[in-house]
């Protein structure tokens, strides 16, 4: 390579400083493109392999027909190098540089083995805009006046300085480069030249090469070959970058904690997940880098892989495999024969080590929060502050009318069922898309801060399946002219919900409209920095952060009417049309929560008269069925009929009508997430009109309980014991558990589980990692799935 780039003039031959002339407005000698002559190349062997033979080796179908090997360089011979100035060694104070950077968590950054058993050495991570220092020892001492030498950084198989992906430094000359790089020397003593050398705060993230440049002859260079790479990221803690966050307590949140919660559930029941991002995890550097590139046909793109903005689009795009062969395969069927349950992840390092062991294949399968979990882990991995959010009632619109719309028929029973040739939209009990925090110079400073990024494949976003960079502060406006994506985000939070009744071909009825539905208790993870410690189905407000407002006012309000109607502009619809008349009837399901998976409960359905006249209700219909949290039926599991229900006393006038649902009659139809809807459809006697109220709840399931030995040590093999109770009147079969946060990461098959009995496994795992640390894991069986917990723990050394 350096022969290639040295002989096209790629490279300005290094020159020693002369004299300052005696007129300080004199001319100085400047360096010319050397477009002859020879380079040879030297250095201590590397190890690892390169970035673009991993590309390969991950993406065989993307990286076209270049070779990963590197073009033979001239080798510079003893003899040679004996005769004059050249670099005996380069030391870049990992530790030292790693501790300022707040870096030295990344597994990469000490000595370690990869998955074939080699021997790694410890590599340098440093963040962009912010100097690092390395010593350059000599063979001789080094004299300005005599010498030359160049500092280069390169990074792609086909560097150019055009594309800013070939840096050269003198740090002899104070000028800066027009690149944004900084060398400086801190100190000459004896053979050794300690530098500081600063990336540019928009520089291109990702592994760099490092190689030193000195003088043989009049035309000729020695070149020594740092062997091991530079690993530059965004930098949220330089205020030169597009990702600065000035906030110390959000940094140790959003950029370098580990572990933490997702949401999930419905907004009255909230539950959390618990989630290993392990972006410092061996490997998982690599592999974000990777993705980079491959997003970008195996090619280190200057302009799109220095800016946050592009960055961040292109994670969403990559980590689905909609168009682009990335990491995770969706799956909202029920049928995960070929690959995973959605439910079996607790963490990405995993997910993200499988894709390697795929040779870069898409792993399957993923839901909404396995996305959101890999968007968190990988911005963070690369330095962007990155948050998990869960918006409950959250709604997709397909047809940016900024309504759902639902068709409903009458069926034999007198209920109402969807058509759904006509039901394109949807509205799910929870839906995770993420945060990322960053200045938007291309829309104003207005709209800086957090924008909504979602890497669930769900519309095109030109032409691709990705979603954002979103202003928040522009969706909470109305503003859906700004890039990117931002209708779409609008609607999730803020559609208006409406149910049509289709009567006839071309006689259709409005039943009911809801301007307040969609978009409640949008939730993250309070921003303490550390792992989260509470029950999983239930108690997590502790952890959990609401944001809704930082997406719109509250609701009816004419703030957040202002808001919809600034957003109407967009949409294909008139919204002046759609306002129901329907004002005789208020039907409400009471909430009953907490009911555990099993347990008998009571669907309570109240009736308030709104008019002063007499009104009946000839039929009032209660059904139960089980659903996907994204809004799917799946079965109906009962129903009861109320018949002649007289409401002729005064205005405000409350009937309140039960119907209890056995645990024998739901648990056979029951899919994950156990969620359930209820629907109530009511005919008035007296004027025809239908009045339909639908809502959803979630059955709660029992957590993991883990109990970890008080001696237990840091790479010593201990017994992890997990338990929890079947509540189920039956066995539990095709039982298995994952766990997430040890060395053995291969699920455990296991025998069944009695009906009625409290469960307990002991397994022998190894964490190879000492202070805090957390354990979580998965159970799933053919009866019930996603029981979840985790334990957090400390090991000694």
């Amino acid at each position: 390579m350096y022969t290639r780039l040295y002989r096209g003039g790629t490279f300005i031959s290094p020159i020693p400083l002369e004299d300052p002339p005696s007129d300080p407005v004199a001319p100085t000698r400047t360096a010319e493109p050397v477009a002859s002559g020879s380079i040879a190349t030297y250095g201590p062997p590397r190890v690892k392999e390169r970035p673009w033979a991993r590309d390969k080796r991950l993406g065989t179908r993307n990286a076209g027909d270049e070779s990963d090997e590197d073009e033979e360089d001239k080798k510079a011979s003893e003899e040679e190098l004996a005769k004059d100035l050249h670099v005996v060694s380069v030391d870049v104070k990992i530790t030292e540089n790693c501790e300022k950077h707040r870096t030295s968590q990344y597994s990469c950054t000490k000595a370690r083995k990869n998955q074939d058993g080699v021997s790694l050495p410890p590599e340098l991570v440093v963040r962009r805009g912010q100097p690092f220092r390395i010593t350059v020892k000599f063979n001789q001492p080094f004299l300005k006046e005599k010498h030359g030498m160049q500092i280069i950084f390169i990074t792609g198989k086909n560097p150019r300085p055009s594309d800013f992906t070939l840096v050269q430094l003198e740090p002899f000359k104070s000028v800066e480069a027009e690149h944004g790089w900084k060398s400086q020397v801190n100190e000459t003593k004896g053979d050794s030249l300690t530098l500081d050398i600063t990336p540019s705060s928009s520089c291109v993230i990702g592994e760099w090469s490092l190689s030193v440049t000195t003088v043989f002859s009049s035309s000729s260079l020695f070149c020594f070959l740092f062997p091991d790479d530079i690993n530059i990221l965004l930098n949220p803690w330089c205020k030169d970058d597009v990702v600065y966050l000035e906030n110390e307590n959000l940094l140790n949140e959003y950029v370098l904690n580990d572990r933490g919660v997702i949401f999930a559930g419905n907004y009255r029941q909230i539950g959390g997940r618990p989630w290993n991002f392990g972006q410092f995890e061996e490997g998982v550097l690599e592999i974000c880098f990777h993705l980079l590139r491959r997003s970008h046909g195996n090619t280190v793109n200057g302009a799109k892989m220095s800016d946050p903005i592009q960055i961040s689009r292109t994670i969403t795009k990559i980590l689905n495999c909609q168009d682009d062969d990335g990491v995770l395969v969706g799956n909202w069927s029920g049928d995960y024969s070929d690959g995973k349950k959605p439910t079996h992840w607790t963490g990405s390092a995993k997910i993200l080590r499988q894709y390697e062991k795929n040779k870069g294949d898409p792993v399957c399968f993923g839901q909404c929060w396995v996305f959101s979990g890999l968007v968190t882990t990988v911005c963070r991995a690369l330095g962007m502050p990155a948050r998990s959010v869960t918006n409950f009632s959250s709604a997709h619109d397909t047809d940016c009318s900024l309504t759902i719309d639902t068709v409903m028929c009458k069926n034999e029973k007198g209920g109402l069922d969807k058509i759904p040739e006509l039901c394109y939209d949807s509205v799910w009990n929870f839906h995770v898309w993420n945060e990322v925090w960053m200045a938007r110079g291309d829309l104003g400073t207005s709209y800086h801060g957090w924008q909504a990024i979602d890497a669930t494949p769900q519309e095109l976003s030109g032409g691709t399946y990705c979603c954002g960079p979103a202003s928040v502060a522009a969706i909470k406006r109305g503003d859906c002219s700004v890039n990117y994506d931002t209708a779409f985000v609008f609607s999730e939070v803020n559609a208006d919900k409406i149910v049509w009744c289709r009567l006839k071909e071309d006689k259709w009825q409005m039943l009911y409209s809801d301007t307040d539905d969609v978009g409640r208790c949008i939730s993250t993870k309070v921003a303490d920095g550390k792992a989260f410690s509470e029950t999983l189905s239930v108690g997590s407000e502790k952890f959990r952060e609401d944001i809704t407002d930082s997406y719109k006012c509250k609701e009816g309000t004419l703030e957040e009417r202002m808001a919809v109607m600034q957003a109407s502009k967009s949409a294909k619809v008139d919204r002046d049309n759609l306002k129901t008349q329907l004002k005789d009837l208020r039907i409400s399901i009471l909430d009953e929560d907490g009911i555990m998976v099993g347990e008998n409960f009571t669907v309570k359905t109240e009736v308030t008269k709104l008019c002063e006249q007499k009104r009946t209700v000839s039929k009032l219909i209660v059904e139960v069925y089980t659903k996907r949290y994204t809004g799917d039926i799946v079965s109906h599991v009962t129903s009861h009929t109320f018949t002649d229900i007289a409401l002729d006393g005064k205005k405000g006038e409350k009937q309140v009508l039960t119907h209890e649902v056995k645990g024998e009659t739901y648990v056979p139809h029951l899919v994950e997430q156990c969620a359930m809807e209820v629907r109530v459809t009511a005919l008035i006697k007296e004027n025809g009109v239908i009045y339909i109220k639908s809502d959803e709840f979630r059955l709660r399931r029992p957590d993991l309980s883990f109990e970890v030995p008080k001696n237990a040590r840091n790479g010593v093999p201990f017994d992890l014991t997990v338990s929890f109770k079947n509540t189920l009147p039956h066995p539990l079969t095709k039982c298995s558990l994952d766990l997430d946060g040890v060395v053995e990461d291969d699920e455990v098959k296991l025998s069944d589980v009695p009906a009625n009995s409290e469960w307990k496994h002991t397994v022998k795992v190894t964490v190879n990692k000492s202070g805090q640390h957390q354990i979580s894991g998965s159970f799933d069986s053919a009866e019930l799935t996603d029981i979840s917990g985790y334990i957090n723990f400390t090991l000694k050394d």
